[in-house]
C-alpha cells in the first residue's frame, strides 16, 4: 500500500463513510476474497462494543447491535494484546451438533456464508477506539503479505475514525468546557448528563425501525445528549437556584436557556470553524427543541407533535427518566418502576409515546444504565 498516495487520494472524500467505503473498493481490488470490512466503535464508560460502519449492503449489514466487551473474550485479549486476531474457518465456531452457547454475531456471520475473519483493534495513542472486521467467504483468505498490509490499512481506518471524531470532540469539549462555568450553580451532575446520553442512544437504537438512524447519528446523539442545557450558563444565579417557585417573569426568563443555547452554540461552531460538522443540525434541536411538548403546551415555539425535530423528543424522555430516578436537594431518587409509570402518564400529552414505550420494553437495560453510572443515584 503506497500511503501517502492513498491518503491524496481519500483527500477528494468530505465525509468519513465515502472515505471508508473507498477503501473498501481499493482492498478489495487487491484482494478479491477480502469482501468487506466493519468497523465497531468502544464506549469505555458502559464497556459497551457498538456497530458503527461496514461496506456491506444493507441486506446482509450487522447493524444497530452492541454488546458487552467484558463478556467477548477474544476481543478482550485483541484489545489487551493489541495484537490483531485471524480466524480461518468460521464455521468451524458453530458445529450443527454444538448445543453449547453460539456467539450471536458469530452465527449470523456463517449463516451469511462467511467464513474467515481478520480482525485489529483501532488504537490512537493509548486509546482504544474499536475493532475493524474484515470477512471472506472463502476459507484462510487471511495469510501471508495480505496480514501486513491489512494492518496498514487498519491503522489507517483508525487514523480517519480519530480525525473525524476530532470535529466532534473539538465542539463537545468547546461546549463541556463554557458549562463548566456552570458548575456549583446548576443542580444537574456529570453522571446525569452520561445516563440520559445512555438512554437517549437506547431509544434511538430501538427506533431505528422507523427513523433509519444510522449508527454513526446514533454515536452523535450518545455524544452530543449531555449538552441539551448549554443555554443555563446564562440564567441568572438567583432564577437558576431558586428553592422556590419561579414566578412568571422567572419562568420565561427561565426558558431563554433554550434560544440562547443555539445563539451560544453558533458561536462556538463558528469560532472553531466547526460549520461544516456532521449532524450539527441534530445537536442545534437538542438544544432548542428538548422542552418542546407532544400537545404543543412546551417552549420556545409551542411547537407539537411530528413538528418537534424526534432527537429533541427522545432526549425529552431521557432526561425526564434520568431527573425523577436521580436524588435531588428536594426529592429522593422514583424506583425505575414509579418512573416508567410516570412517563406513561405523560406519553402523548408531554412526551412520545413511541420514546416511552421504548423505555418501558427495556426496564432491564435501565438498570443496568443506573448501576454502571450511579455517582448521584441512591436506591429507592
Amino acid at each position: 500500500m503506497q500511503h501517502e498516495s492513498l491518503v491524496k487520494e481519500l483527500s477528494r472524500f468530505t465525509t468519513l463513510p465515502d472515505k471508508l467505503r473507498f477503501l473498501g473498493v481499493r482492498i478489495r481490488q487487491k484482494y478479491t476474497n477480502v469482501e468487506r470490512f466493519s468497523v465497531a466503535l468502544y464506549q469505555p464508560a458502559t464497556d459497551k462494543v457498538r456497530t458503527f460502519f461496514t461496506t456491506s449492503p444493507m441486506q446482509e449489514a450487522i447493524s444497530h447491535y452492541d454488546f458487552a466487551l467484558v463478556d467477548a473474550w477474544s476481543l478482550r485479549q485483541i484489545a489487551t494484546q493489541r495484537h490483531p486476531r485471524v480466524i480461518n474457518d468460521l464455521s468451524q465456531l458453530v458445529p450443527p451438533a454444538q448445543t453449547g452457547r453460539v456467539n450471536p454475531h458469530t452465527e449470523k456471520l456463517v449463516k451469511q456464508g462467511w467464513l474467515s475473519s481478520y480482525t485489529a483493534p483501532l488504537i490512537c495513542g493509548k486509546e482504544l477506539m474499536g475493532f475493524v472486521f474484515f470477512n471472506s467467504h472463502s476459507a484462510y483468505t487471511f495469510r501471508g503479505e495480505m496480514l501486513q498490509e491489512l494492518e496498514l490499512y487498519s491503522q489507517l481506518i483508525a487514523q480517519l475514525i480519530y480525525q473525524d471524531h476530532a470535529s466532534i470532540r473539538t465542539l463537545t469539549a468547546a461546549v463541556r468546557s463554557t458549562m463548566i462555568l456552570c458548575a456549583g450553580r446548576d443542580p444537574e451532575t456529570g453522571g446525569h448528563l452520561e445516563r440520559m446520553a445512555q438512554y437517549a442512544q437506547l431509544i434511538a437504537a430501538d427506533l431505528e425501525p422507523k427513523w433509519t438512524f444510522s449508527d454513526r447519528q446514533i454515536q452523535h446523539l450518545l455524544l452530543f445528549s449531555p449538552l441539551h442545557d448549554l443555554g443555563k450558563i446564562a440564567i441568572p444565579d438567583e432564577i437558576l437556584l431558586k428553592k422556590g417557585r419561579l414566578t412568571a417573569e422567572e419562568f420565561k426568563i427561565m426558558q431563554e436557556h433554550t434560544t440562547r443555547g443555539v445563539e451560544l452554540l453558533d458561536e462556538v461552531i463558528r469560532n472553531h470553524g466547526l460549520e461544516d460538522l456532521p449532524d450539527v443540525e441534530m445537536l442545534k434541536n437538542i438544544v432548542l427543541y428538548h422542552h418542546e411538548k407532544m400537545d404543543g403546551s412546551g417552549y420556545p415555539r409551542g411547537i407539537s407533535g411530528e413538528a418537534i425535530p424526534i432527537e429533541a423528543r427522545i432526549i425529552a424522555v431521557a432526561d425526564v427518566f434520568d431527573a425523577l430516578t436521580s436524588e435531588r436537594p428536594y426529592k429522593e431518587p422514583w424506583s425505575i418502576e414509579a418512573a416508567l409509570e410516570e412517563l406513561e402518564r405523560m406519553a402523548g400529552r408531554h412526551l412520545d409515546t413511541d420514546c416511552v414505550e421504548v423505555m418501558v420494553n427495556n426496564e432491564e437495560q435501565l438498570g443496568f444504565i443506573l448501576d454502571q453510572l450511579q455517582s448521584d443515584v441512591v436506591e429507592a
